[in-house]
């Protein structure tokens, strides 16, 4: 699923972000990613999702080595791949329906599939009276919730979610951390990005750390 060998990364001429890091992800797995703001946990996500390659090492996704990939083929990798950025990235000419149902067009599900699937997914979010509202529209909370079902839409083998919680009440982030989980339980692995100890000590997760440029492996509930 996701390999790292040794991996590094540094922006131009600017010291390494992330030092000869090295792990594997077993299919299916869910990690919290902590740190401290800096650390690289943005930029090791970046990575995973083929926005930015490593300046040293090998990094593998789904079985294929991501610095031999050609251009042409990063859709096809991307499409396993869900992405909650901390900045949204919504599509400001689409009504959050259509934001959301857009992982599903591109892969050619049926009209009426995505209509009741999008609209089923939106509702649960509590979304149900924002269905056709444009972003800018929409409070940063629910942004983030038109996010982060889009990410999750099409059941991707991948998930990769940056503070996915950071604009949201307490429940509602506990409705999409169970969401998460059953989402895991399907088979897809889970790599949650947060600061938030109440959801490292409300769920059993390990987490993957970094520090110094480097990551270590922690257990469950461990600040």
């Amino acid at each position: 699923m996701v390999l790292f060998e040794h991996v590094s990364m540094r922006y131009g001429n600017e010291p390494e972000i992330l030092r000869d890091i090295s792990f594997t992800l077993t299919p299916g797995t869910f990690h919290f990613l902590t740190g401290a703001s800096g650390a690289g946990k943005s930029s090791l996500l970046r990575m995973m999702y083929l926005g930015q390659q490593p300046s040293a090492g090998t990094l593998r996704l789904f079985g294929r080595d991501v610095i031999r990939l050609r251009r042409q083929e990063y859709p096809l990798i991307r499409r396993r791949i869900g992405v909650v950025f901390q900045d949204f990235r919504l599509l400001d000419n689409l009504t959050a329906f259509d934001n959301v149902a857009l992982p599903l067009r591109v892969i050619g599900v049926s009209e009426a599939q995505v209509r009741e699937h999008v609209s089923e997914l939106l509702i649960w979010v509590g979304l149900a009276d924002y269905l056709y509202n444009y972003p800018r529209t929409l409070s940063g909370g629910q942004q983030q919730r038109v996010a982060i079902a889009r990410a999750i839409i099409s059941r991707p083998s991948l998930l990769l979610a940056d503070e996915p919680t950071g604009n949201l009440d307490e429940p509602m982030s506990m409705r999409l951390m169970y969401l998460f989980e059953e989402l895991n339980k399907t088979g897809t692995t889970i790599i949650i990005a947060t600061h938030s100890e109440n959801l490292i000590h409300s769920f059993p997760y390990p987490q993957m750390h970094i520090h110094n440029g480097q990551l270590s492996f922690l257990p469950p509930g461990v600040s």
